[in-house]
């Protein structure tokens, strides 16, 4: 959330946070949500993002929605609905998947990965694709809230130092 804001806050024109789950799910505080609302910041509840493409840069993200299913206990786990894939044009992806991250999904995205899984950046958190940067438990960064939020909002920094 810290990340997205922040890049709100520096000029971006349009931010749209995706998030697999619903509302009331997202591990953000409601105050946190409803700030980033007001400073106009759009949500996509219940969608995924399932590619990024663009041939030297990043262009679009393909997605698709999510239904949630209930599974062990009160769990509700985020399923994607066959054939309500779609793409939306993008220039910059900013990944935030939080706790450890699912290796099938971070090999499927064509991004180049360290010795350990995560994603591998450069100094700036760019990625190996153009446009495309990670913060946080994506790269191996300590695993405390504090340090993923200083982790999003360098990512933010350098973004902003770039667009």
């Amino acid at each position: 959330m810290d990340t997205a804001r922040e890049i709100k806050r520096k000029g971006a024109k349009e931010i749209i946070v995706i998030y697999r789950r619903g509302r009331k799910q997202m591990p953000a505080e409601d105050s946190e949500v409803e700030s980033a609302m007001n400073e106009g910041i759009k949500f996509l509840f219940q969608n995924n993002i399932t590619k990024i493409l663009g041939k030297d840069k990043v262009e679009k993200v393909e997605c698709i929605k999510t239904e949630l299913v209930k599974v062990e206990g009160d769990r509700e786990k985020p399923i994607n609905i066959d054939g309500s894939n779609y793409e939306l044009e993008t220039d910059i992806v900013v990944m935030a998947l939080g706790s450890k991250p699912d290796i099938k999904i971070l090999s499927n995205l064509g991004l180049e990965l360290n010795e350990w899984g995560y994603i591998k950046t450069d100094e700036n958190k760019m990625t190996s694709k153009e446009n495309v940067y990670a913060a946080g438990d994506l790269i191996g960064t300590k695993s405390t809230v504090a340090w993923a939020a200083k982790s999003g909002r360098d990512a933010a920094e350098k973004i902003c130092e770039v667009f």
